[in-house]
């Protein structure tokens, strides 16, 4: 296949995907969607997000604060605690869910995080800012803070 053909294939591809995406975002998010970013703060890295339903989603990411650290949180999210924006939809959402850093003794603690999310309109892009505290447990306790400012892209999901 020549490269004229193989790009005019992935112009097709990418359109016919962005506009099921597009589609699947109009109402918000439904169950099935995944969404994959990029976040910055602490820690920064990459971030992906599951929708079990219009309100509960997984999030999971890998990202460095001075070394590897590692998430997995389980979120709530509230639709009706904001006016909404003329266009797109504005939520809250409070989170919890471990977190493990690789140190010289790998670091375990317990994130509770309180964000905004912000759906772009008729773009199957979300925003969204975070912050709280992890609390860890081992090996040694105290308390540190997450945080950050991110954005994901959404590849649709079931109605």
């Amino acid at each position: 296949m020549n490269k004229a053909w193989m790009l005019a294939l992935a112009v097709v591809s990418g359109s016919v995907c962005l506009a099921a995406a597009q589609d699947a975002v109009a109402a918000g998010p439904t169950r099935g969607m995944l969404g994959a970013g990029v976040i910055l703060g602490n820690p920064a890295g990459l971030t992906g997000k599951l929708w079990l339903d219009p309100t509960r989603a997984i999030d999971a990411g890998v990202g460095f604060s001075g070394d590897a650290a590692f998430y997995m949180d389980f979120l709530w999210h509230a639709w009706d605690l904001f006016p909404q924006p003329k266009t797109g939809k504005l939520g809250a959402y409070a989170s919890v869910g471990p977190r493990l850093e690789t140190r010289r003794d790998a670091e375990f603690g317990v994130r509770t995080l309180a964000g905004l999310v912000y759906w772009l309109p008729k773009h199957p892009i979300e925003l969204f800012v975070e912050a709280g505290p992890v609390w860890r447990v081992a090996p040694d306790s105290g308390v540190e803070a997450d945080g950050g400012l991110g954005v994901r892209f959404y590849f649709g999901g079931r109605k």
